[in-house]
């Protein structure tokens, strides 16, 4: 029997009194409802939402950050032949060697016909820059005392550049084969004036240091020989010693930038002489482009039907995993891109889009466990959590053969007359984004659904199957 108080006050509680008793109730329920299998998704998923806004900023603006290469953009391409009967294929190399050097990328560098070809994309295009890479690239150093044509010797010492010297008039003391580094740097600060930053072997910088010690008594001067034209003569005010050196030269950044990856690449084997340059059409154009998304789109579209009519929210999850592998492994691409190691290309988009769906499988293959194991009675919280241990062996594997194939791929295989196939770089990141996507996103789902709808799923199953058994 209630006291007349208590009665008095249920009496006198309000409709607005008893419905915030009911709705902190409801709270109090929702927040027991929230078990600890569930909480303990939330920092994976926090984490996988970070990592997707920042390969989202990585890949935007796209024509900046993933670059459109020679065959979405067109460029130009420059043709060289060679002054004497030589093999131009030995060339190739050293050519694009040094168009990396100058940040030239996604050039592609090919010899047929007795023709040497650099076709440079849109965007990347710098006529100065081909002009370097051309140079035959012999590097000498030379006093001005043992020049023996008189009339350049003259023009030399009245302060003009460009002067070419007559083989046998002069004898350089060092060359190209005793630096060990060289590099561009700015004479003096927002200058624009560029001279060599130069290193030197143990010999040639006993030489260097032997020689500037003989000048430096007499102000003597030192000849920059680059392909038998002197670009400059410093003067010697002291010996130099340790084997480093900088070169004021009075040259731009490219004609430096050339200079130095000239002497880092070693000589072209043979002399080029430019015969002519063109433009050249992108191999994919925006209409093709254009229709390739949408078939792409209709395809992952038609997927998620078949995916849910299949699993249903299983289904939904592995959904969740290929588009997040996708986004990933486009802004893996695009940091790449930046950084200057991957050069897109047709071959390299469509390695990453083949990249993308294994992975996605992979993810595919435990989700599917899981469901079979669900199927055979298994709780789906011990489905998710038994089902990638048993795929490890096969998991692992994949990674390591992506991994591994995409290196070599990337290192020793030619695409189009590149250095490097970049197609290979898509499969390591496809390899590291879809652990990413399985770890991050697919199980941390899967076990949140597992707390919720797929626990009461469970639980109907169990009650249909004892009322069948009654």
């Amino acid at each position: 029997m209630k006291s007349s108080s208590a009665e008095k006050n249920e009496k006198e509680a309000t409709g607005v009194a008893r419905w915030r008793q009911g709705d902190g109730a409801r709270r109090k329920r929702r927040r027991r409802g929230l078990s600890r299998d569930a909480r303990a998704q939330i920092p994976a998923l926090v984490v996988a939402l970070l990592l997707l806004v920042g390969a989202v900023v990585a890949c935007l603006p796209p024509a900046e950050r993933l670059g459109w290469g020679a065959d979405f953009a067109g460029g130009t391409s420059y043709t060289f032949v060679s002054d004497a009967d030589a093999d131009l294929s030995s060339a190739v190399g050293t050519v694009r060697d040094r168009l990396a050097a100058l940040d030239v990328r996604g050039a592609r560098v090919s010899a047929a016909d007795g023709q040497l070809t650099v076709q440079v994309p849109a965007g990347e295009d710098d006529a100065s820059a081909v002009a370097e890479v051309a140079r035959t690239g012999r590097f000498e150093l030379v006093r001005l005392d043992s020049i023996s044509d008189a009339d350049a010797l003259a023009r030399i010492s009245a302060g003009v550049s460009d002067v070419e010297l007559a083989e046998g008039t002069y004898e350089a003391f060092l060359d190209g084969s005793s630096v060990t580094a060289a590099s561009a740097v700015e004479t003096s600060s927002g200058s624009g004036v560029y001279g060599l930053a130069l290193s030197f072997d143990s010999e040639g910088a006993q030489a260097f240091a032997d020689v500037t010690g003989e000048l430096a008594p007499v102000y003597g001067q030192i000849a920059v020989v680059v392909d038998g034209t002197v670009v400059a003569a410093p003067q010697v005010s002291q010996a130099i010693e340790g084997g480093q050196v900088s070169i004021s030269l009075s040259l731009t950044q490219t004609e430096a930038a050339g200079i130095a990856a000239a002497i880092s690449t070693g000589e072209l084997p043979c002399s080029l002489v430019q015969q002519g340059s063109s433009a050249f059409s992108a191999a994919v154009g925006a209409d093709e482009l254009g229709r390739a998304l949408v078939v792409a789109g209709v395809a992952v579209l038609a997927l998620l039907v078949v995916l849910l009519v299949w699993m249903r929210l299983l289904g939904l999850v592995a959904y969740a995993g290929l588009v997040y592998t996708a986004v990933l492994e486009v802004g893996g691409l695009a940091l790449l891109s930046s950084a200057g190691v991957f050069v897109p290309t047709v071959t390299a988009y469509l390695g990453a889009a083949v990249a993308v769906l294994v992975a996605f499988c992979a993810q595919l293959l435990v989700v599917a466990r899981v469901r079979s194991r669900m199927r055979s009675g298994t709780d789906a919280r011990d489905a998710l959590r038994s089902a990638p241990r048993s795929l490890r062996i096969e998991l692992g594997t994949l990674a390591a053969v992506f991994v591994v194939g995409g290196l070599v791929l990337y290192f020793v295989v030619s695409d189009g007359g590149l250095a490097t196939s970049p197609a290979g770089l898509a499969w390591p990141v496809a390899a590291v984004v879809g652990a990413l996507s399985l770890a991050l996103v697919v199980l941390p789902l899967g076990k949140l659904l597992a707390c919720g709808p797929l626990r009461d799923r469970d639980a109907a199953g169990a009650r249909d199957a004892k009322r069948d058994e009654d």
